[in-house]
């Protein structure tokens, strides 16, 4: 089945909605190599000793954006596919998908789940401490920031949508589901 599977699988959906975790399943159980648009982002903050905050992040990745387009990762991506299968995590604009989509076995999966369960993960979760302390207004606020405006439609577009408001176990099994699904369409 690991040749049938997508060379690139790009993840979109709201913050908290377990993008990171998905794309940490594919890696283990699929083999595929992480790609985070955020990790990238937090590697020169590191660099430059800035906290990678939610805040800077943002600010850093519109900084590049704005002035590189808004598929420059995506380009390198896809510049470095010699390093095997990719999911990235997080695509935010259609720009990304249109580059993405230069590669015939590119598939968008979106995953989901109600403000309500996402707000729970973030007070919950305390591995992320971009979030540590955010209060609910300002959680909700964040659909308004430039990388979340184009959320919406990018989860419209996707090949497969995943709502993940269960347990991981739930989860996984929708993963494999579409990956078995998406092998038996090659």
């Amino acid at each position: 089945m690991a040749a049938e599977l997508p060379q690139i699988i790009g993840l979109v959906g709201p913050i908290r909605a377990g993008k990171t975790t998905v794309t940490k399943y594919l890696v283990e159980k699929y083999g595929y190599v992480a790609a985070s648009n955020s990790d990238v982002l937090r590697e020169i903050l590191d660099g430059m000793g800035i906290p990678s905050n939610r805040e800077n992040l943002g600010r850093l990745g519109n900084s590049i954006f704005k002035v590189l387009g808004n598929d420059i990762i995506a380009k390198y991506r896809l510049d470095n596919l010699h390093l095997g299968r990719i999911v990235v995590d997080g695509i935010r604009y259609p720009e990304e998908i249109k580059r993405f989509s230069e590669v015939p076995s590119f598939k968008l999966l979106a995953v989901t789940a109600d403000p309500n369960v996402r707000f729970d993960r973030t007070l919950r979760d305390r591995t992320e401490f971009k979030d540590v302390g955010i209060s609910r207004e300002a959680f909700d606020g964040l659909v308004l920031s430039r990388s979340e405006l184009d959320v919406p439609e990018l989860v419209s577009r996707a090949d497969e949508v995943i709502i993940n408001e269960r347990d991981f176990e739930s989860l996984k099994q929708r993963i494999d589901q579409t990956l078995k699904k998406w092998g038996s369409d090659s």
